[in-house]
């Protein structure tokens, strides 16, 4: 699978899973799940879940199987690192690794390291990540897997264009043909290094394009925290570029996108950005509280770039409301942790932030210090403009406070002195703008030494540069207005694009869903017909017409002999029966009657302002807006009317009218067949009664007394057995219907009394839980066998069903006096609760849940995952023992899955003694 699939891929594999059942389902969950792991992370966890239960279910040969986990523990990883959960999400990813790299997956163990290198940028470290991105590429190379290498490429290039843009450009045009379209996935990336190359150098025009087209293919190809970055840089840059109408807009969809998902780092991220520009629009109050609220959803990753860059703009913003003390602190916070990111851009701004504030401090001595080290640090990365910047930091640090003139000084003044380098710096710079205020400080330098001449001439240079600017401003802002009118063309060109695509897929998706329907309907006509008892019939159109409409009431009158009473004979709402009165078919005010009357369906749509109360045809049901009525009719003889009932309105079209006309076509014909039958059977019965009745009667009597004997017999013999072997056959009757074995009740009472042991619980606990462990199931007594034996995975409603055998354990159990029984009613309630809170039936967490059911939720799992069935074969035993270690903590209580693999050789021992009868 690719690693980032595009949306038509998507909507692809969504069709594909809603066709298939079963086994089959497998690897169309885990493609889907890895492809919506950014798009849809609840979607994706749900996805996961499913493929689990298939995995522990359906047979799949070994080094599949393992992959397969290992890729959902991925999935898991990286939505754990979206939501700011680092440990857990190097956890995961750093056992995927050791699975993939066991199987010799180099694709696999590829896309675990990459997970890793944003881990570690989420850390702040970027030399961890760089290691793990180099490590993922190497791996994508042995796989032979190009675009995945492209990628990888395009993400490092991003990161490197911080540091080196002119270096970064040169090795972009080395790696990759510009003038040939790149994959999406690829552009993502691609498309945000060619932006920061000329952002860098003062290019915003150019670098707004392309954050425009990497914000786009980011969205495409399921990269929605890559996409959120691009549209919040591209803000930045119609910031720098002026435009901070446009700026605020990018930032606004940015950050509604980044709500969306709810994780941290583009919550923070995207909030920073808004509070700048809004700081830059003098918005202080407004700049400030998005400021604190970035700084507060980060705080799980305060040693992050983003992290950083909002104690920047904090300081920036204490600066222009004139707290210099503020915005010391807040510069000295971002010195400590811009080290490690190893960005000079960013601790320039920083010291030159602190100069200023200690500047407006008094603290003179120190200002210059970090000038001096800011104008190092420019000069040696080839910096002009942060060069002229600090001069005039210099200038002005000069101006306010009596300092030793700086060596060499020429000038009449070390303001002038500072100044005049900073023109001569400018004067490097082709095509450079001075700027007005730059002009307006020379020119009050000369007026405070008293020549007024210059002084004079520098104000008219000023003035100049203020009109020169006011028309690169409109030009800049003609510009921007350009830029912002091809992105809004290129938005609407892809949702365009993307409308066209779902169109198609839904299209596809109707007539494959038409197909299906048609070959259901086939198979249903087949059944319904074959049978020959009125109430089988009845049963199985009810069963069939959920399946295939929306179906709240469902009801079927069939017409008397007498041709003129309507019998009420059977009526279902959501799976409770309801008793139906008789009535005429001449009773004008019941839509049925209507029906039989006219022999012809009727469609009714309950508008959304009419009262409901009005609207139920059925006393006591539910209140419906969309009911069907069609009449059963055998050629043209009446039998009666089948009815269908909707809470929704207009639930039913032509198409599911058409489906509700096959189906009452079905059963008049099955009704004919089953009357027909029930005629010629009651004839026979009649003709047999007279001659059978004394003979029947005498054997009945013998055979009574004969059977009462040996039930007196069978009860006297068991009310002698031992407790012990009650329980144990009380234990068994839910393993025989759940069709597993009594060795499966042993092995795991076994484990679960070494995990006890392990545990250090007394000797007295150990014999309890070892006699009430096995059973954990009785409450499956009470479970439907159509439910419980199911070969095929549970739907919605049956496993919701199937949950309750918590309960019913307990309730069984909970009223006995004996030890024994007690203990084996809290198992049977609590051993399908879960560690992190998502078991049932209460949803407890942690040591809410009783120890006696932590230790046997560990200890069934694991059996059961390496038992054969009739309906899976066994796990393999590492795949097991990895399926509990990467659960350690979610499902299971780690102390209790700890406790089990120290004493391994002890549960290997136990599966030896106790084995499956073959």
């Amino acid at each position: 699978m690719e690693l980032f699939a595009l949306n038509q891929d998507v909507l692809a594999l969504e069709s594909r899973l809603a066709l298939i059942e079963g086994s089959a389902r497998l690897d169309t969950l885990i493609a889907l799940a890895w492809a919506l792991r950014q798009r849809d992370c609840e979607a994706a966890l749900r996805l996961v879940e499913q493929a689990e239960a298939l995995l522990n279910d359906y047979l799949i040969e070994d080094a599949k199987l393992q992959g397969d986990l290992a890729r959902l523990l991925l999935i898991k990883g990286e939505v754990n690192w979206l939501f700011a959960d680092l440990a857990q999400a190097e956890q995961q990813a750093m056992l995927a690794i050791s699975i993939f790299e066991r199987l010799g997956n180099h694709i696999g163990a590829g896309d675990a390291k990459w997970l890793l290198a944003s881990v570690w940028l989420d850390r702040g470290d970027v030399q961890h990540h760089a290691k793990w991105l180099e490590l993922a590429t190497n791996d994508y190379a042995q796989a032979v897997d190009t675009q995945r290498v492209a990628i990888a490429h395009a993400r490092a290039l991003h990161f490197a264009a911080f540091l080196d843009a002119p270096g970064t450009s040169a090795r972009i045009a080395e790696l990759f043909d510009l003038q040939q379209e790149q994959p999406a996935a690829v552009m993502a990336w691609l498309a945000s290094a060619l932006a920061l190359v000329p952002s860098l150098s003062g290019d915003q025009v150019t670098a707004i394009r392309a954050y425009s087209q990497a914000h786009l293919a980011a969205r495409d190809s399921g990269q929605l925290r890559q996409a959120i970055l691009n549209a919040s840089n591209g803000a930045d840059a119609f910031a720098t570029l002026g435009d901070l109408d446009a700026a605020l807009e990018w930032d606004e969809h940015a950050l509604a996108l980044a709500r969306g998902t709810g994780w941290p780092s583009m919550v923070g991220n995207t909030l920073m950005q808004t509070g700048n520009v809004l700081r830059l629009l003098g918005r202080r109050e407004e700049a400030k509280a998005i400021l604190l609220e970035a700084q507060s959803s980060m705080r799980e990753l305060s040693s992050s770039k983003s992290y950083t860059m909002t104690l920047q703009y904090l300081g920036d913003l204490a600066l222009d409301s004139g707290e210099p003390q503020a915005a010391l602190e807040y510069f000295r916070q971002v010195e400590e942790r811009i080290t490690s990111l190893g960005e000079p851009y960013f601790l320039l701004r920083c010291w030159r932030g602190q100069a200023n504030a200690l500047c407006r401090l008094a603290q003179p001595q120190e200002a210059s210090a970090k000038v001096a080290a800011a104008f190092v640090l420019a000069s040696r990365e080839g910096s002009a403009d942060e060069q002229i910047k600090a001069l005039r930091i210099y200038a002005e640090l000069y101006h306010l406070h009596p300092l030793p003139a700086p060596e060499g000084m020429a000038s009449a003044s070390p303001s002038l002195h500072f100044l005049n380098q900073a023109l001569a710096v400018a004067a490097t710079i082709n095509g450079y703008i001075l700027p007005s205020e730059l002009l307006d400080e020379v020119a009050n330098a000369y007026a405070l030494i008293g020549n007024y001449r210059l002084a004079y001439s520098y104000s008219q240079s000023a003035a100049a540069a203020r009109d020169n600017k006011r028309l690169a401003d409109a030009g800049i802002r003609a510009v921007a207005m350009q830029v912002r009118q091809e992105t809004e063309r290129a938005y609407a060109s892809a949702r365009y694009h993307q409308q066209l695509a779902i169109n198609e897929a839904s299209r596809a998706s109707y007539l494959q869903e038409t197909n299906t329907t048609l070959e259901t309907l086939g198979l249903i006509g087949r059944e319904m017909t074959a049978n020959l008892n009125k109430e089988a019939v009845f049963a199985t159109f009810y069963r069939h017409v959920r399946q295939l409409l929306d179906v709240a009431s469902f009801s079927i009158s069939l017409l008397d002999e007498d041709g003129v009473t309507l019998k009420g004979s059977f009526c279902m709402e959501h799976e409770r029966a309801l008793l139906l009165s008789d009535f005429s078919v001449h009773d004008e005010s019941i839509y049925t009657a209507r029906c039989a009357r006219e022999r012809q369906e009727i469609l009714i749509n309950i508008r959304p302002d009419e009262d409901l109360i009005t609207s139920s045809w059925i006393e006591g049901s539910l209140d419906t807006r969309s009911l069907l009525f069609a009449p059963l009719l055998a050629g043209e003889r009446l039998l009666g009317v089948m009815s269908i009932q909707s809470i929704h309105t207009h639930a039913y079209a032509e198409r599911e009218s058409a489906i509700f006309r096959t189906l009452c076509s079905y059963a008049a014909i099955a009704l004919e067949n089953a009357a027909a039958y029930a005629m010629v059977d009651s004839a026979q019965l009649q003709a047999n009664a007279a001659l059978q009745e004394l003979g029947k009667a005498r054997e009945k009597l013998a055979d009574h007394a004969e059977w009462l004997a040996e039930e007196v017999s069978k009860a006297t013999g068991e009310i002698t057995q031992r407790e012990r072997e009650t329980v144990y056959r009380l234990s068994k009757a839910a393993e025989y219907r759940d069709r597993e074995t009594g060795a499966h009740i042993l092995r795991m009472a076994h484990y679960s009394e070494i995990i006890a042991k392990g545990l250090g619980l007394s000797v007295a606990d150990r014999e309890l839980l070892l006699e009430a462990a096995p059973m954990h199931d009785i409450g499956k007594v009470g479970i439907a066998d159509h439910i419980l034996l199911k070969p095929r995975r549970l739907d919605g409603e049956e496993f919701e069903v199937m949950k309750q055998h918590a309960l019913y354990g307990y309730e069984i159990l909970k009223e006995s006096s004996s030890k024994v029984l007690q203990a084996g009613a809290a198992i049977a309630r609590g051993h399908h609760e879960k560690y992190d809170g998502s078991g049932y039936p209460y949803g407890l967490k942690g040591q809410q849940i009783p120890i006696f059911s932590r230790i046997v939720a560990v200890a069934d799992v694991f059996d059961a995952l390496t038992s054969e069935r009739p309906y899976k074969k066994a796990w393999p035993l590492e795949a097991a023992a990895d399926y509990l270690k990467a659960n350690s903590g979610s499902h299971f209580d780690p102390d209790c899955v700890s406790t089990f693999f120290d004493h391994w050789d002890e549960v290997l021992h136990i599966r030896e003694r106790f084995q499956d009868e073959h």
